[in-house]
């Protein structure tokens, strides 16, 4: 049986969730209302790359926590794509600033940062790969740039985000 890539990164043990007898009623109306309106899949539906989480976690990651993890930027845990590390905002309060990277920091990040990878045009058009490069090369407008006011990424040739483009393309469906 093979494992989603997802699961391959250890996921964060989770209590089981009983469901009380009284909420039965509701669930029965809520698969009847779903059957009578059809749940077909839209033509146009975007898939969520299967990006390798072990290429993420050797080499992804670090480029992200090193780039884009500062608290002004994808270290705020109110943003979306929020990067959890070492020496960066960590997801629990009680993790020591410099401790390793948690497994569950690690599941948050990366399944946030795949979602990144999703667009209607197609990986190369995902958000992940346009928003941190310059703008001369392909990329679109985007907050995060150095004190100089330069993309993080300042063209497709740059080494780390060759490591992405690498990452991000292998997962394509």
């Amino acid at each position: 049986m093979r494992a989603r890539a997802d699961e391959r990164i250890i996921r964060p043990a989770m209590a089981p969730r009983s469901i009380s007898i009284s909420t039965w009623p509701a669930l029965a109306l809520l698969a009847l209302a779903t059957a009578a309106l059809g749940c077909s899949v839209p033509d146009d539906e975007v898939v969520v790359p299967d990006a390798d989480p072990v290429v993420f976690k050797d080499a992804v990651y670090p480029i992200l926590l090193r780039d884009c993890a500062f608290t002004a930027c994808h270290g705020n845990p109110d943003r979306f794509l929020v990067v959890f590390g070492p020496g960066r905002a960590r997801l629990r309060e009680d993790t020591d600033l410099d401790a390793p990277v948690t497994a569950e920091e690690l599941a948050v990040t990366y399944t946030r940062t795949r979602s990144m990878l999703m667009s209607p045009a197609g990986i190369k058009r995902a958000p992940l790969l346009r928003k941190p490069l310059a703008e001369a090369d392909g990329g679109v407008r985007h907050r995060g740039t150095d004190p100089w006011g330069n993309a993080i990424f300042p063209s497709k040739d740059d080494p780390r985000f060759i490591v992405l483009a690498q990452w991000a393309l292998a997962g394509q469906p």
